[in-house]
């Protein structure tokens, strides 16, 4: 008895099955934005540097390289904040909003990239400081899709006296 057609024929129906399932599972993949950068510190040191995402409802934790490099995706059409916080550095918050994001069509690449290097600053010794606003925002242009990262003047947001409450940061 040969077996042989069977195997062939086995084997097609498994490989045109995977085939199936592969751009099934593609073509219905969610759109995200990559974020991906370098995080600044005086010291260099990333110990206890901690970066975090939120929209509200979920936070996710974000992993620093030894050289502050850093990366994370963002669905499309969603609203984030990302926080920067180390003790004894002044903590800062940036808004990412990736509504108007450019759409990628195809199976494979279906990922926008967005470029950002941050920094922290020290915090004074004298007094503790911390920001009653977002530093900045990373948006995107409805009209291009291109995209905007807004540093907001740190002058015009002045850092507060923090005594008893501290704004959350």
């Amino acid at each position: 008895m040969n077996l042989q057609p069977h195997i062939k024929r086995t084997l097609l129906q498994a490989v045109m099955i995977a085939a199936v399932l592969t751009i099934t599972v593609a073509a219905n993949a969610q759109a995200f934005v990559a974020f991906e950068g370098r995080l600044l510190v005086a010291s260099a040191d990333m110990e206890n540097v901690h970066m975090t995402v939120t929209d509200g409802t979920e936070t996710m934790d974000v992993s620093l390289r030894a050289n502050g490099k850093f990366e994370f995706f963002i669905p499309v059409n969603d609203q984030v904040t990302l926080t920067l916080d180390r003790p004894g550095y002044i903590s800062k918050t940036m808004l990412i909003d990736t509504h108007n994001a450019p759409s990628k069509e195809g199976v494979i690449d279906r990922t926008a990239r967005v470029e950002l290097d941050l920094a922290l600053e020290p915090q004074p010794s004298d007094l503790e400081l911390c920001y009653d606003k977002p530093m900045g925002k990373v948006e995107f242009d409805a009209a291009t899709g291109e995209t905007r990262i807004i540093d907001l003047d740190p002058d015009l947001l002045i850092a507060s006296e923090n005594t008893s409450s501290a704004v959350p940061m």
